[in-house]
């Protein structure tokens, strides 16, 4: 199977879609015509949402009403029946409409009459950075048109009756598109957070028509150079001592959506932790709840942007501020203080841990700022001395 990529609805996630020919019966033989995805083809398909659109084009409505679409859900084939979405007539034919749904792995979908098999392989990716829309063996739905002629019948600039958009003022703007809300429209008004471009479903904001206006395209460079074409930020945060890795490379798509979330400022996952994790997967066992493990508190209430900045700062490990003072901030009875804790002249801050010799000597030299086993997260044990003798032999 080649790698081929699609540009689709702004996501990206690496998916293998393959219709077994074996089984396929053609078109003409049963009257009707799988138009999306392409039959018969090996394909690898990029995007970001866990879904695939299935388009079928029936002889005539009695034809149209005997379609049946299941997902296979175990190895003896039994089906789950996948029902459709929307069912159009244009033209003398009618268009059935479904959307699958797709879990990690192998997706099996069986296609009746005829005994067709969609399977498709399945695997999320969060970031642009390995599309490449100008690949010529990339799997576009866009590839020779904007709107494919088969489609455009019905997703042309007329607006469904219940988009709520007014289309008058929008117009005003070169950059609205109402051919995109024809089949994008969970782009614009499916999540609860939306980006300020697909809001207003200005689509050529981001985007471009490519190759005489067939294709649709992002802009060329760098992902960030679409955002900080607008969100100016990028002169402020380069010139901090520590860029968080998906700013320094360039694409903001590694945590944020492009056409909106469910989550604040367009995260794909929860910000507490879950959008964290994704990448520092070594702090995934900070949600697994182990009997005996206390996790720091600020984890379960703000996460993990109490203490750490997503973009840029001038403290290490992407804090906003040093570190004693991000604990001060919380834990205020300790603000200001040099020394005294936990006993006597006990310093609290050191230029070099002697621990830890390429750090300095603060608060998480002896206090796991996660979680930790022990009391008051320390590092080991009061008893015995455990957490002293650490610097202490």
């Amino acid at each position: 199977m080649g790698n081929i990529r699609l540009f689709a609805a702004g996501r990206v996630c690496a998916l293998a879609l393959v219709l077994l020919s074996a089984a396929c019966l053609p078109a003409t033989a049963l009257g009707y015509e799988v138009l999306s995805p392409s039959p018969g083809g090996k394909e690898t398909v990029k995007a970001r949402r866990s879904s695939s659109h299935l388009v079928i084009r029936a002889a005539d409505k009695a034809e149209a009403a005997n379609l049946e679409v299941g997902r296979v859900i175990n190895r003896d084939g039994d089906t789950k029946t996948v029902a459709p979405v929307g069912t159009y007539e244009k033209d003398g034919a009618v268009y059935v409409h479904y959307v699958l749904d797709l879990k990690k792995g192998r997706n099996i979908y069986a296609l009746n009459p005829g005994e067709k098999e969609l399977v498709i392989r399945y695997q999320p990716l969060r970031t642009l950075l390995k599309l490449d829309p100008d690949d010529p063996d990339a799997y576009l739905f866009h590839r020779t048109d904007v709107v494919p002629s088969a489609c455009a019948l019905c997703h042309d600039e007329k607006l469904p009756g219940d988009a709520n958009l007014d289309v008058e003022t929008l117009r005003k703007n070169a950059d609205f598109s109402p051919v995109c809300y024809s089949c994008h429209r969970r782009l614009t008004s499916g999540n609860k957070w939306l980006h300020g471009p697909a809001a207003a479903v200005a689509c050529m904001t981001c985007h471009r028509k490519g190759d005489s206006g067939r294709k649709i395209t992002t802009l060329t460079g760098r992902v960030d150079e679409t955002c900080f074409s607008c969100h100016i930020n990028r002169s402020r945060w380069m010139k901090k001592s520590f860029i968080h890795g998906p700013v320094a490379t360039g694409d903001c798509t590694v945590c944020h959506d492009p056409h909106g979330a469910d989550f604040p400022f367009m995260l794909w996952a929860d910000p507490k932790m879950d959008i964290c994790i994704a990448c520092h997967t070594n702090k995934k066992g900070l949600k697994r709840k182990k009997s005996g493990f206390v996790e720091h508190g600020i984890l379960a209430g703000q996460g993990c942007s109490a203490c750490h900045s997503p973009h840029a700062t001038n403290h290490r490990f992407q804090l906003a501020a040093p570190v004693n003072e991000v604990c001060a901030s919380c834990h205020v009875s300790m603000k200001g203080i040099s020394s005294g804790h936990p006993v006597g002249k006990h310093p609290l801050y050191l230029p070099v841990d002697p621990r830890r010799k390429d750090r300095e000597f603060t608060c998480a030299s002896c206090h796991n700022p996660h979680g930790a086993k022990y009391k008051n997260l320390l590092i080991g044990s009061v008893l015995g001395g455990h957490v002293c003798s650490k610097c202490h032999n």
